[in-house]
């Protein structure tokens, strides 16, 4: 072995005399102190010694101490035995624009900086420290502000205030321009209790350009001491914030949001296949943004203080943005109040555009709500396609005192009312609902087509509620275009307001499988108002019956029914208050089969829409 190692070093004393050029340096070699205490003089001295070559400097364990502000360049490959580490005086910077070979280990300690260069492709907090600490914020951060393209979490509970303790605003994580957060799977975020009103585990402000896969982010609903407040969020993007990218996020247990956008207007913002459950105020809040997509997203178990939404897209002020929003492909179930949902009570200086897009809510209070308004917005529309409500403890969708104009090309409702409300409150356990109850505004300006509102269990009251309280002053129902399919009987089609000055603008209803009521006996005038958008026969009558179009309801602007004689019976028409024109007649009869007959109310008159055969 002895000759071994002496045939070594004439070897390495040959070379060197021949002036080989090694790869390598060991910066011990330029240190005159103490063994596994060493200067940053030492690395200076290897720095020199490797001039503009390519090089390997190595790092032997120990403490390498910084106390001069030293730039490594991208000729240097630091190389660290494991133990080794640097140690950064306060007010110092430790700029590495070369490689770093290490493990997954502390490499870096100190008050002072580190800053890495481009050929360190990934950084991980571990190089600063343990984690799984009581407080792991300052070993992720200064992996987040070291410059690093990437930034790699591996398996393990990092723990993290969502706070900071100076201010009571929000603190946590924060992310900086054109970088990318890797989490591994088996790594998570924990928020450490506390009393906070606000909070943010991941605070995305004022970056461009961030991109983050995989991060699990467990709130503290569970151990929370305060009492007060509902911004404790999961994931925050804010204040001017511009192309972010958050994939298969699970966010979860948060005193406010899983995750909240807005606080100055983000924009360019893309979540796909992420988990936001269990949190206390918001699955999904976005209020100040634009171009903002969420695909194959899910909302759920959102409960504790209002709202509960699954989603809820609602700006803050008049002048904050809300367009181009988008849900595709997500899924909401069991919030305690709306799955989708959009708010806001008062005017909106931009544009509004938001769109749901295939989107399925399951066992929500209501599956879609809207309860924007008054809608002096300056243009704007929901649009909600081809999606679907099932067992909606509530509505399947509902607008609320609100005119936001909504766009509806595609809504299944299956088993609403899952709460089995009774008939008296229809405007809480049905398919479709327009619901006003406040004075001085309208609700309204929907658009459907392809709806069909389908009830299996019979808990469903109606199949579309147009609901206006009459005693709400300066009040009512605007512009209603409604197409829809339904299983649900006839007379629990559609509910309409019982005042005949609840509907402005236009009001039209179609079923386009175009129902039948055939009536044996006299239709008083509140059955007739079952039976508003149909057509009333006498097929199976046994003699005469008078149809009654008094009620409100009935008269109602927009109203419309069919008559068909199907039996050789007389149908009298009785509207008595309400005159049939033209002709101003307050009654109007057939007795010959075939004959048919459609009239529409405008709140006032009747008017002749269609005649068929001799009515008089």
């Amino acid at each position: 072995m002895k000759k071994l190692t002496i045939l070594f070093l004439i070897l390495f004393i040959s070379v060197s005399s021949w002036g080989v050029d090694v790869p390598w340096i060991d910066a011990r070699d330029y240190h005159d102190g103490n063994y596994n205490d060493y200067d940053g003089a030492a690395i200076t001295g290897a720095l020199n010694a490797a001039g503009p070559s390519e090089k390997t400097i190595f790092l032997a364990a120990g403490m390498w101490y910084i106390t001069h502000s030293i730039t490594i360049p991208s000729n240097i490959t630091l190389k660290f035995e494991h133990g080794a580490i640097l140690k950064i005086s306060g007010g110092r910077t430790l700029t590495i624009n070369g490689n770093i070979e290490s493990s997954v280990r502390q490499i870096f300690s100190g008050d002072g900086t580190v800053k890495l260069g481009s050929l360190v492709k990934e950084a991980y907090p571990q190089w600063w420290g343990n984690v799984g600490t009581v407080n792991d914020n300052n070993v992720c951060q200064a992996a987040l502000d070291s410059g690093a393209a990437t930034i790699r979490f591996l398996p393990g509970t990092y723990n993290i205030l969502p706070h900071d303790p100076q201010i009571i605003e929000y603190g946590g994580l924060q992310p900086k321009s054109n970088t990318t957060l890797i989490f591994e799977q088996g790594s998570k975020l924990k928020a450490i209790t506390n009393d906070r009103a606000h909070y943010a585990v991941l605070n995305i402000k004022d970056v461009k350009n961030v991109k983050i896969y995989g991060p699990t982010i467990e709130g503290d609903r569970k151990t929370h001491t305060g009492t007060t407040g509902e911004w404790g969020m999961g994931i925050l993007i804010q204040d001017q914030s511009k192309g972010i990218v958050i994939k298969d996020a699970n966010v979860y247990d948060c005193w406010g949001d899983g995750i909240c956008i807005g606080g100055g207007t983000q924009e360019d913002v893309y979540v796909e296949n992420s988990i936001f459950d269990n949190n206390r105020r918001q699955g999904c809040s976005i209020t100040n943004a634009r171009n903002v997509l969420f695909k194959k997203c899910t909302f759920s178990n959102t409960n504790g203080t209002s709202p509960q939404n699954g989603v809820d897209v609602e700006a803050d002020y008049a002048g904050d943005y809300i367009q181009n929003i988008v849900f595709e492909d997500c899924r909401s179930y069991n919030n305690a109040a709306t799955g989708f949902g959009i708010a806001k009570d008062g005017p909106l200086n931009n544009p509004f555009s938001v769109t749901f897009r295939g989107c399925t809510s399951y066992g929500d209070s209501t599956g879609f709500g809207i309860a924007q308004g008054p809608s002096d917005t300056n243009g704007g529309m929901v649009f909600i396609t081809d999606c679907y409500s099932i067992n909606a403890r509530s509505n399947g969708f509902a607008t609320g005192s609100a005119n936001l104009p909504v766009t509806i090309n595609g809504l299944t409702v299956i088993n609403p009312n899952q709460d089995g409300l009774d008939e008296s409150w229809a405007r809480y356990a049905s398919g479709l609902v327009v619901l006003m109850m406040d004075d001085n505004r309208l609700a309204g300006n929907v658009t459907a087509r392809n709806v069909h509102v389908e009830s299996t269990d019979g808990k469903a009251i109606k199949a579309l509620c147009l609901h206006h309280f009459s005693s709400q002053p300066n009040s009512g129902i605007e512009n209603i275009d409604i197409e829809l399919t339904t299983n649900m009987p006839s007379n629990k089609r559609f509910f309409k307001a019982d005042s005949v000055d609840s509907f402005k603008g236009y009001c039209r209803v179609r079923f386009p499988d175009n129902p039948v009521y055939n009536a044996t006996g006299n239709v008083s005038s509140t059955e007739a108002v079952k039976y508003i958008g149909q057509t009333i026969t006498n097929q199976g009558a046994a003699g005469n019956i008078t149809v009654v179009l008094t009620a409100p309801a009935s008269v109602s602007n927009g109203s419309e029914f069919t008559f068909e004689v199907k039996s050789p019976y007389r149908i009298t028409l009785a509207m008595s208050g309400y005159p049939l024109l033209p002709g101003n007649k307050t009654s109007y009869y057939s007795t010959t089969v075939g004959d048919r007959l459609k009239v529409r109310a405008d709140g006032s008159n009747w008017y002749i829409v269609e005649q068929i055969g001799t009515w008089q």
